[in-house]
C-alpha cells in the first residue's frame, strides 16, 4: 500500500478532473492505497488559466501547501488540463515541490487543449521543462499520447484511460417520456458546441421531431462572460436550463433523459458520455478526442461531425423517432462501458502506474 497525494481541482468546480479524483477516491483504488486529496480549486470567478496577480498568488500559495502535505507521502499525483502556458507552470511548480519532498511524483494530463497550445519550439521547451520534476506524464487520450511520447519520449508516457462508477441494473431507468427528452452535461461555453446543439433542436422542432433539450452545467473556466451566450440561446430555443449539479445527484438527471449528447469542439476522453452510456442512454458526440473509442458509431449511438447542427440534428432524429433503436443502443453502449472504461479498470491501470513509480531512484 502506498501513500498517495492526489492534487487538483475538486468540488465547487466541475468537469473532467474533479470527476476523475471522485472516482479514485471513492472506487476500488481507495482500498488498496492510502489517498490523500489536496483540493486546489478555489471559489472565486473562473480565470481559465490567465496570467493574472491572483493566478500568481493562488499558484506560490499552493507550492507551499502542496509540499506541506507531500511529507511522508510516497507519491504525488498531480492532476492538470496542462494548457495554456500559465497552466503548464502551474503544473509544473506544484510537481517541483512533490519532488523537493523526495516523492515520486506523477503529472496526469487531462485536457485535449494541449493539442492546440503545443505548436512550437518555445512551448515544446516549457512544456518539457515544466513536466521534467515528473517521473511518468499520465495522459487520458490516444493523440495526446502520441503527441506527448513524441515531446518527452515513450519510457515516461503512459495511457490512463478513463473511467466511471457502473450503476447497478436497478439504478439504470432511462426515461421514456413524450415527448423524449436530449440530454447535455456540462460547463455552459461555446466550445462545448452547445450553440450548435440548440441550432440542431431548432432544426428538429422545424420539422417537427418533438422532444425536450435539458442542458445541465454550470460556469466554464474562461468565465461568466462565456456562458452568456450560451443563456441567451438557450432562452430563445426554449431550451431548459436546469443549472449545474453536484455528482450524487446526476443519477437523476440520466434517469430522467431519453438521449445525451455532447456537441464538444475538442475532448480528451470525456466521462459524461461514460456516465450516460453506464446509465443506459445512447449518445450522440462529435468526432473529438477519443469519443470514438467509448460511443461505437451506429452501434451504442451516433459520432458526427465537429460544429455541424444538421448532423447533429439527422443523428438526434434517428433515435428521437425509434424508441426500440434508443433501447437497444442504449443497453449495448452499457454493456461497452462496462468491459471497457469502468471505474475498476481505470484503477488497475493507475495501480500499475503507482508500482512503477514507486521504485526509482529520486
Amino acid at each position: 500500500m502506498s501513500r498517495v497525494l492526489l492534487v487538483g481541482k475538486g468540488p465547487p468546480d466541475r468537469g473532467g478532473i474533479p470527476s476523475f479524483l471522485r472516482t479514485l477516491l471513492t472506487g476500488p483504488l481507495a482500498e488498496r492505497h492510502q489517498l490523500t486529496f489536496l483540493n486546489v480549486a478555489h471559489s472565486g470567478v473562473p480565470q481559465g488559466g490567465r496570467a493574472t496577480a491572483s493566478n500568481l498568488g493562488r499558484t506560490l500559495r499552493d507550492f507551499v501547501r502542496v509540499w506541506r502535505a507531500a511529507r511522508g507521502q510516497d507519491i504525488v499525483h498531480v492532476h492538470s488540463a496542462m494548457a495554456p502556458a500559465v497552466t503548464v507552470l502551474r503544473a509544473g511548480l506544484l510537481a517541483f515541490a512533490g519532488r523537493l519532498r523526495n516523492c515520486s511524483v506523477i503529472l496526469h494530463v487531462h485536457g485535449s487543449e494541449l493539442e492546440a497550445w503545443l505548436r512550437d519550439g518555445f512551448r515544446l521547451r516549457l512544456l518539457r521543462l515544466a513536466t521534467s520534476p515528473a517521473h511518468r506524464v499520465a495522459v487520458c487520450w490516444t493523440n495526446g499520447e502520441r503527441l506527448l511520447v513524441g515531446a518527452l519520449g515513450a519510457e515516461r508516457v503512459r495511457l490512463v484511460d478513463n473511467g466511471v462508477e457502473i450503476p447497478l441494473e436497478t439504478e439504470v431507468n432511462p426515461g421514456t417520456g413524450t415527448p423524449a427528452r436530449v440530454l447535455y452535461a456540462g460547463l455552459l461555453t461555446p466550445r462545448k458546441g452547445i450553440l450548435d446543439l440548440l441550432a440542431a433542436s431548432e432544426l428538429l422542432h422545424a420539422r417537427g421531431v418533438a422532444h425536450t433539450l435539458c442542458l445541465v452545467g454550470g460556469t466554464p473556466d474562461e468565465g461568466p462572460e462565456s456562458e452568456a451566450p450560451v443563456r441567451n440561446a438557450a432562452a430563445a430555443a426554449h431550451a431548459v436550463l436546469a443549472g449545474s449539479r453536484p455528482p450524487e445527484q446526476m443519477h437523476g438527471a440520466y434517469a430522467d433523459a431519453d438521449i445525451f449528447c455532447l456537441p464538444s469542439w475538442y475532448e480528451a476522453m470525456p466521462l459524461s458520455i461514460m456516465e450516460a452510456a453506464a446509465h443506459g442512454l445512447p449518445v450522440v458526440a462529435t468526432d473529438v478526442g477519443d469519443v470514438d473509442r467509448a460511443v461505437l458509431d451506429g452501434i451504442t449511438g451516433f459520432v458526427v461531425p465537429v460544429k455541424s447542427a444538421p448532423s447533429l440534428a439527422a443523428a438526434l432524429e434517428k433515435l428521437l423517432s425509434d424508441p426500440e433503436a434508443r433501447a437497444r443502443m442504449g443497453a449495448a453502449g452499457r454493456h461497452h462501458i462496462r468491459m471497457n472504461f469502468s471505474s475498476e479498470a481505470t484503477a488497475r491501470a493507475v495501480e500499475r502506474l503507482y508500482v512503477e513509480v514507486v521504485g526509482p531512484v529520486r
